[in-house]
């Protein structure tokens, strides 16, 4: 009743009303998006502060924007890490509450980039449970890849999964950046994870490595599923080898941590056991299986 006699109100009042009617209208559609996730933040690239390394409590404070949790408590420090020849200095971050450990963060110490999250408290579902298809999953995952990944925009979608876990059905996506030429998959992605019965994004990972390679391939895909059909025609007959299920050029690390050039082809099995599938990485230089798994 009030509002109504309100908007007769304004409405007598000519144009003035009418532009405050539009005001307030705005105010109250943005206010709706924002509270539906509609509104899109673009993240802003990171750069390195003039001291080489941000502080701990940037850290914190990277992580705290990053969930959308101001007060969010955490510990942590600068740690040790087999990957840090290649990204760096990661702080290493665990939320205290409710669960000491369940939420865990890792953080560049050049930028302060938060590039790995597992958010173990957000697979549950709380009063509702979403029970989400995978379109909708997706969709979730790339509004969230889009607001805490700078240059997303620039990336492919990969891949995408579905499994089963404990805790309900889990969506998984890659989204990658692609070589000009080539088309090869490049380290610089972003993979997330969404829990099917909250519709959360509990797993993020990140990587923008720099290109140290050429990623044009000198062993074509075809002869490439030739090799790995070969290798393992003579050495497995679990699997069928008619066509393979994937074949994708990509930059991987060796155990060096360097990078390499590869084919990955993979078959599906022949059977029902224990292993779905196989992948093999070819070296797309010189035609060798340097992988299997």
């Amino acid at each position: 009743m009030h509002t109504k006699r309100l908007l007769r109100q304004l409405v007598s009042h000519g144009g003035l009303a009418y532009a405050l009617l539009g005001f307030f209208g705005g105010l109250l559609w943005l206010s709706l998006t924002a509270a539906s996730g509609g509104l899109t933040v673009t993240p802003q690239p990171l750069a390195a502060p003039s001291d080489g390394r941000v502080s701990l409590q940037e850290a914190i404070d990277s992580v705290r924007r990053f969930v959308g949790q101001p007060t969010l408590v955490l510990e942590g420090g600068m740690q040790a890490d087999a990957e840090a020849g290649r990204r760096g200095d990661l702080f290493y971050l665990e939320g205290v509450s409710p669960t000491r450990g369940e939420d865990f963060f890792k953080v560049d110490a050049r930028t302060g980039e938060v590039v790995e999250a597992t958010i173990r408290s957000r697979v549950a579902p709380g009063e509702q449970t979403a029970n989400l298809s995978q379109p909708a999953a997706q969709a979730r995952a790339e509004r969230f890849a889009r607001t805490h990944f700078w240059g997303f925009d620039g990336l492919t979608l990969v891949d995408r999964s579905v499994r089963t876990s404990p805790d309900g059905t889990v969506y998984s996506f890659k989204w990658t950046a692609l070589a000009p030429q080539s088309r090869a998959e490049l380290p610089t992605s972003v993979s997330l994870a969404v829990a099917g019965r909250s519709g959360e994004v509990f797993w993020y990972l990140s990587q923008r490595d720099p290109i140290q390679i050429d990623t044009l391939p000198a062993v074509e895909q075809a002869r490439a599923v030739d090799v790995a059909r070969g290798w393992l025609q003579t050495r497995d007959q679990r699997w069928d080898l008619t066509t393979p299920t994937a074949v994708r050029l990509q930059v991987l690390y060796d155990d060096d941590d360097r990078q390499q050039l590869v084919w990955s082809v993979q078959y599906r099995s022949a059977t029902d056991g224990a292993r779905s599938s196989v992948r093999l990485l070819i070296d797309a230089q010189t035609g060798a299986v340097i992988q299997t798994g």
